[in-house]
């Protein structure tokens, strides 16, 4: 699977505000007047335009090595430039730094990645909270569409799959002369145009269907909104304050090590991170205890985490431990930081948070669903999701069983065993002869069943054997989930790899369930993305392929509702 870069001119864009707001607020330069902060506003944006053109150069390297080690690395080289540019700018402008050229460059190099690294996390964050929200809000439209089918009430105003109707009749067609074939003498079939009209019904009819299907079955679910992830991850869960402050205290010491020296620098690094995670162990404390609920309790921190430092700094600290007299620049300077902190402790969270708290961050979800008044469900809706379940049908099982039976026939023509070609068309003639729209809404009952149904479906071409004791126990959706991916998987490691023979297994770990395909063959070549790639992207949270030796390793997450 693509990772998610950390460099991207997305980022470049998004971090021009942060620029603009670190560089006007940072304590390494003297500002007299308006004038001034004007013209540091100029330099933060001439810094950021200058580095611009070393950006595209980076994204070349970077986009093909594809790592975090050279998006890292190239942040920092960028972070330098940027240090340069400033000091460039601050000669131009006749500026007055507080610090030397060479700590402004060794300060930009640190600052910077950051800046990208965080914002990359929380945008990449954010589509995975969207995923799941989206995910969420198709489960409710499938459980009304089975609602509806099991009261029978009437739903034939629905749109109909369009694309199916004439994939239905080539089918039924293409069956009904195989059925007339078979009738024949066994020295008058003619195996290789069977084969042949089978390949061509599945790349010329089956597969553009299946993708017509998927592409235009688009749900209406909401956004997840900024403010509605932020309500999430910093007032209903516990804050990851003391990871949060500690990672941030580097970050503090640095920017004022330059104009302080290292002593106070140290010891206002000290006392803003120690104050925050006191703040936080007393909160906590209280909640603990049941004094205080879990939102009260996080508004408390982080209300405290800018009054309590800026209270100190004004009444307690003396002023030899402090870099400026002025009340104003304090109460900016701890805005800064405070700001700064709750951004991380904001990125912390979201990041953190679907791994550790699952289930309550899907309550959630529930509960903006329901907030929204989204029942009855639209029709566009069901209809959305009747195409979703029959993309998967017949892009997986009828596709994986066409081809199981086009392979058959290819073997049997090469062995001359004239029973299994006969097998072989008649299995094509099951298939070809169901209502596609019908199966693809009314699967077998028992997981197990529809495990073996694809171990059987291969049986002849490769041994496939699956291992999943556990997956009766999920709910219907999971399970489609993961037979969709296991169906796809076997299937490429066939045609693609020529796998003979093939291990699915995988375990449960609290909510994650970890697949695992494990083929022989040939190394899968990676091609330009269909809907196999979509399916895999769609339906797990992650998913890997590698190879070991003469073995290629395909691993999916899929995470459960508990």
């Amino acid at each position: 699977m693509k990772r998610t870069p950390w460099l991207t001119w997305r980022l470049y864009f998004l971090t021009i505000p942060v620029d603009l707001f670190v560089l006007l607020l940072s304590g390494d330069h003297a500002s007299t007047g308006s004038n001034d902060f004007f013209n540091w506003t100029v330099l933060a944006l001439m810094a950021h335009g200058l580095i611009a053109p070393f950006t595209a150069i980076a994204l070349i390297f970077t986009t093909k090595l594809n790592s975090w080690k050279s998006d890292l690395s190239a942040l920092i080289v960028l972070g330098a430039l940027r240090g340069v540019a400033i000091n460039l700018g601050v000669g131009i402008l006749d500026l007055e730094p507080k610090v030397s050229s060479i700590y402004k460059i060794f300060n930009s190099a640190i600052s910077l990645p950051l800046w990208f690294i965080g914002i990359a996390i929380f945008i990449e964050s954010r589509r995975q909270y969207q995923r799941e929200f989206e995910a969420l809000f198709q489960r409710y439209v499938r459980r009304e569409q089975t609602f509806i089918d099991k009261q029978n009430l009437d739903s034939s105003d629905l749109p109909e799959a369009q694309p199916i109707k004439h994939l239905q009749s080539a089918a039924s067609d293409l069956a009904v002369e195989i059925e007339g074939v078979l009738s024949l003498p066994t020295s008058q079939i003619n195996y290789a145009m069977q084969t042949g009209k089978i390949r061509d019904l599945v790349n010329n009819e089956l597969r553009p269907t299946s993708t017509k299907l998927w592409n235009r079955s688009t749900l209406s679910a909401p956004k997840l909104s900024i403010w509605a992830l932020i309500r999430v991850s910093l007032l209903e869960q516990k804050l990851k304050v003391i990871p949060a402050s500690l990672f941030f205290s580097p970050y503090i010491f640095i920017g004022l090590n330059g104009t302080q020296g290292w002593k106070l620098a140290a010891v206002e690094t000290v006392l803003a991170t120690g104050l925050n995670i006191i703040v936080f162990l007393i909160c906590e404390f209280l909640f603990r205890y049941s004094l205080l609920n879990r939102k009260l309790t996080n508004i408390l921190i982080l209300t405290l985490s800018y009054s309590t430092p800026l209270l100190v700094i004004l009444f307690i600290l003396p002023a030899n431990l402090f870099w400026t007299a002025s009340i104003a620049t304090t109460f900016f300077y701890q805005f800064f930081l405070s700001t700064s902190h709750v951004l991380l402790l904001l990125g912390f969270n979201v990041y953190k948070l679907l791994d550790a708290q699952r289930s309550t961050v899907l309550n959630n979800f529930e509960q903006i669903i329901e907030d929204k008044e989204l029942f009855p469900i639209s029709k566009d809706d069901l209809s959305a999701v009747r195409d979703i379940d029959l993309a998967r049908y017949l892009h997986g099982e009828l596709q994986a069983g066409l081809i199981a039976s086009s392979l058959l026939l290819e073997r049997a023509l090469k062995t001359g065993d004239t029973d299994v070609a006969r097998n072989a068309l008649k299995s094509a003639v099951d298939l070809l002869s169901q209502d596609h729209a019908q199966i693809s809404q009314s699967r077998i009952s028992s997981a197990q069943a529809r495990l073996e149904k694809i171990s059987s479906g291969w049986r002849g071409i490769a041994e496939v054997n699956i291992a999943l004791d556990w997956i009766d126990k999920l709910d219907a959706p999971v399970v489609n989930d993961l037979i969709t991916l296991i169906d796809e998987g076997v299937s490429n490691a066939i045609r693609h790899a020529k796998a003979s023979e093939i291990s699915v297994r995988g375990s449960r770990v609290g909510a994650d369930l970890h697949l695992e395909i494990l083929s022989d063959g040939s190394k899968m070549i990676e091609k330009t993305p269909g809907l196999g790639t979509k399916l895999f992207t769609e339906l797990a949270t992650s998913w890997a392929y590698s190879r070991n030796g003469e073995q290629n390793i395909l691993k999916f997450t899929v995470r459960t509702n508990n």
